[in-house]
């Protein structure tokens, strides 16, 4: 194998058993022997990669948020109308907690460990602006084309955003009493209405 190929299956390796480790066992109890010997690869080879055990922390949070991010602005791509990119994201929201359900530990993990590093809440709060900063962007670029909003667009993706949030940890407290993606577009399309951004 090719040494570029070699590096980057360690990093993928490392990151898969931290990743593991930090969900079943918490932050905390986990040291970095435990993710070498997960991974099968030599303290030497995780330094290489990550000078430190939050570091591939950080790594496995940017790259959930990642994804998370590119889920969304693929549903922008593929509806012209803001409205309809909007109740198309809500959808993911349902999608993300289902096929997440297993990393919900460790999404708790990187709340909980938030509370206490300020770099982590950085790293955390960072992409909750991003997010905010988009929705308001996207709900503005709404109404320069016409969509009677009536409330602030900023205002409006923070509401967007705790309605998101909402349902993303009810589904992780009670994940098999409802539909939470079908509570989300509910919940989408009633404040888009209430906006005068989607019609009746």
């Amino acid at each position: 194998m090719p040494k570029q190929a070699r590096s980057q299956a360690t990093y993928h390796a490392l990151l898969q058993a931290a990743e593991h480790l930090f969900a079943t066992q918490g932050y905390n109890a986990v040291s970095v022997e435990a993710i070498c010997r997960e991974a099968g690869v030599s303290k030497g080879a995780f330094y290489h990669h990550f000078p430190s055990k939050q570091a591939v922390f950080l790594a496995l949070l940017q790259r959930w948020l990642a994804r998370l991010e590119e889920r969304l602005q693929a549903q922008r791509r593929a509806h012209p109308q803001i409205a309809h990119a909007l109740l198309a994201m809500s959808e993911q929201v349902g999608r993300i907690g289902h096929e997440g359900r297993q990393s919900w530990p460790l999404l708790l993990e990187f709340w909980s460990h938030a509370v206490r590093e300020p770099s982590v809440w950085q790293a955390m709060v960072a992409p909750y602006r991003r997010f905010e900063a988009l929705f308001a962007e996207w709900l503005a670029e709404a109404r320069q084309k016409g969509a009677p909003l009536t409330t602030d667009p900023h205002t409006a993706a923070r509401t967007m955003l705790a309605l998101a949030m909402g349902v993303l940890l009810q589904g992780m407290v009670l994940p098999e009493t409802t539909e939470w993606g079908a509570v989300a577009y509910q919940g989408v399309r009633t404040l888009l209405r209430g906006w005068g951004i989607l019609p009746e």
